[in-house]
């Protein structure tokens, strides 16, 4: 069960990446629209029509849910990270400095 959700959370994160970068070389600008539009077409695409895409035909699984569940999914994925990206929201502070998850300096030695 937890497998489908994975596979979801990662199609959501491949499909929003992959359109954010499309738009990011085409506009030649990074700003919001290019999250906002990522946003939108990954919660359309993968949100609205996450019910018939277990069928492996292209007709059926876009026959899935409605269009309007498709827009609304788009419009909350696409409102979050324009909201996200004008706040300026990251996860940790740049301080300029690299973060290594260890110690790249050698410890002293204190003898007792």
């Amino acid at each position: 069960m937890m497998g489908n959700y994975g596979m979801t959370f990662a199609a959501i994160g491949g499909v929003y990446i992959g359109v954010e970068q499309l738009l990011e070389h085409q506009r030649m600008k990074r700003d919001f629209i290019n999250g906002a539009v990522g946003g939108f077409v990954a919660g359309a695409t993968i949100l609205g029509y996450k019910e018939k895409l277990r069928d492996l035909t292209l007709t059926t699984a876009f026959a899935g849910k409605s269009i309007s569940s498709a827009i609304s999914a788009g419009a909350a994925l696409a409102v979050t990270s324009a909201v996200l990206d004008v706040g300026g929201q990251t996860t940790r502070v740049d301080t300029g400095k690299e973060y290594y998850p260890y110690t790249t300096k050698k410890k002293s030695t204190v003898d007792s």
